[in-house]
């Protein structure tokens, strides 16, 4: 593992790996938390509303608090530590992974919708610490991008593309799926609709 960390990043100590990889899974928790707890409604009823679909809370805590926080965990301890060892085109491709998705799921998840006035926006505030932790990526694990530019590349666009794409994909395929689970949309500017807050 330190082989791994001390050839792909500026650092060269045990330390250094376990304190950049607490600091991803706190951030990841911080996240996820304040996505689940809402200053109203969790992130996955602000998702549902606006698209027209009541994500049942089972549902929503399952995928959007213990899967995608356990997914991100995962992704990062492969990114951070190179686990499994021997596999370095997957661990460079995890570091391009995180990059993309704290920088997508910022963009798209928040601030997009912040600024289209879909408020509440639970997480919002958190994501600052992911667009830090994004610089500090690419600053201290500069070296993998060059050891391995297509993996990072690929990386990069899996983990936004989850984020863009696959997130807001499974809820309009659980919309057409789930005809009983669909409302009217949530018009922006307006409060977050009653259905959405059940």
């Amino acid at each position: 593992m330190l082989d791994y960390f001390s050839q792909v990043s500026i650092f060269n100590s045990a330390l250094a790996m376990f304190l950049i990889l607490g600091a991803n899974f706190a951030f990841t928790l911080v996240h996820i938390l304040q996505e689940w707890k809402g200053e109203d409604v969790p992130l996955w009823r602000v998702f549902g509303a606006v698209i027209g679909l009541f994500v049942p809370n089972r549902l929503g805590f399952l995928s959007f608090t213990v899967g995608l926080c356990l997914l991100q965990w995962l992704v990062g301890l492969i990114a951070i530590t190179g686990w499994p060892d021997g596999v370095r085109p997957l661990a460079i491709g995890m570091i391009g992974a995180v990059v993309g998705a704290r920088l997508a799921d910022s963009v798209v998840s928040h601030w997009t919708l912040y600024a289209l006035r879909y408020r509440p926006n639970p997480g919002l505030s958190s994501t600052v610490l992911y667009v830090a932790e994004a610089i500090f990526f690419l600053v201290v694990f500069r070296k993998a991008y060059g050891h391995d530019p297509v993996a990072w590349r690929i990386g990069f666009l899996c983990g936004a593309g989850f984020f863009i794409v696959l997130v807001w994909a499974g809820l309009w395929l659980l919309r057409a799926l789930m005809p009983a689970w669909r409302h009217d949309k949530w018009v922006r500017g307006e409060p977050i609709p009653a259905w959405a807050r059940e």
